[in-house]
């Protein structure tokens, strides 16, 4: 550490205040010296300088029991603005999200499934521009400070899109290309632990320091937060839950790893639609899936039934592994949670050690997009928050 070095203090002490008036919401100065631990005069230098910079503003009075009532201070929102995009096999989500995580604008576009990574990027940074152009004719006085991008693969902490089944992809440079492009920081993260991020920072996640995010739909993965900080693994490759083998039956069916037996095969809505035709010969989407356990289905209702019995049994072994305070389930098929859910609690709490999930606050979220394009946006509103290189002096 610097010690001796007040330059390098007073940086560590505006980090320090301005996570707290983040983390904590309206905060009083004389809070905010109680919470961080530094003085009352440290303070109030600090926050003075974040009122003239812009990031931060006063908001009100709370009452007092005796003398003048302190003045609350939070985050001013619209002092700047990220993109959040998810790049996906058939289509592409973007908005410019500012520093609260409220939407400012979005928009989405289509894409070809299995397109090279080559005319997918070209078509890519034509959508970033146009949101950029949109933003700055109707926010003028909104900055974007980066922008945030998710997808489903390993990807390496420069930037580099190591492998992705979803895209078919190996070693694409992403980072390094966007940011020569668009000149502004880039950060890129597997979508499903954008979403873990996300709901630490905007949801469901942000009383806990330990949770997991089970992401349940076209695929299934997982995000791990562990003591507030996201846990991706030596490797970037933590939280691969749907690629866990649950059987080596020989006439198991093949993932898209090239495995078989994997939870995915299971769990996922291909999986499902693939179980029902095997089960009635009739080919249907996962929609009309969902339409027919609505129904009362017997066999709808069986092959929902058994993707929670597999959810539920992996689930507990993650929670005998992690002891996590929350499970969040989110994604897609969190619309036909009616259905599987009451057998992933079943499985959940019959193999756990110690009755631990009756420990476990479990959350399902309704399905929205508007999740996933937060939590993208949280890589780079957290890289801001750490950093705060535009506002230093």
């Amino acid at each position: 550490m610097r010690t001796g070095d007040n330059g390098y203090i007073k940086e560590l002490n505006y980090k320090l205040i301005l996570d707290t008036i983040r983390t904590k919401g309206a905060i009083s100065r004389a809070d905010l010296a109680r919470v961080t631990g530094l003085t009352r005069s440290t303070c109030s230098v600090t926050c003075e300088r974040m009122i003239k910079q812009g990031i931060i503003i006063e908001t009100g009075k709370v009452d007092s029991t005796g003398g003048r009532p302190p003045i609350l201070l939070q985050i001013n929102n619209r002092a700047g603005a990220v993109l959040g995009l998810k790049m996906m096999d058939d289509q592409i989500l973007g908005a410019a999200i500012d520093l609260g995580g409220n939407i400012i604008q979005q928009n989405s576009m289509l894409m070809e499934r299995d397109l090279p990574s080559e005319p997918y990027l070209l078509r890519f940074e034509e959508f970033i521009s146009s949101i950029l152009d949109m933003q700055r004719k109707d926010f003028p006085f909104i900055p974007i400070l980066g922008m945030g991008i998710g997808l489903g693969g390993r990807i390496s902490s420069d930037g580099v899109l190591l492998d992705s089944s979803v895209l078919g992809w190996r070693m694409v440079p992403l980072r390094a290309r966007l940011e020569k492009r668009f000149n502004l920081p880039v950060h890129i993260e597997n979508d499903v632990n954008t979403f873990a991020i996300g709901e630490k920072f905007f949801g469901a996640g942000r009383d806990y320091d330990t949770f997991l995010c089970l992401s349940v739909g076209e695929g299934t993965g997982l995000g791990i937060i562990i003591n507030g900080m996201l846990y991706d693994g030596s490797h970037h490759g933590a939280g691969e839950i749907g690629h866990t083998r649950i059987t080596f039956d020989p006439q198991a069916p093949r993932c898209t790893c090239g495995k078989q037996g994997c939870l995915e095969v299971f769990t996922s809505d291909r999986a499902m639609v693939e179980a029902y035709h095997a089960a009635t010969g009739t080919t249907v989407t996962i929609d009309r899936l969902i339409n027919l356990a609505t129904a009362s289905d017997e066999v709808a209702l069986r092959v929902f039934a058994r993707a929670g019995m597999y959810l539920g049994t992996a689930l507990s072994t993650l929670v005998n592994l992690f002891d996590p305070q929350a499970i969040i389930i989110g994604g897609e098929r969190t619309n036909a949670a009616a259905f599987f859910l009451p057998e992933l609690q079943k499985h959940l709490e019959e193999n756990c050690v110690y009755n631990l999930a009756k420990e476990v606050t479990l959350t399902v979220l309704q399905p929205s997009n508007d999740d996933w394009i937060r939590g993208v946006a949280a890589l780079a509103i957290r890289e801001f928050f750490s950093t705060n290189t535009l506002w230093r002096e």
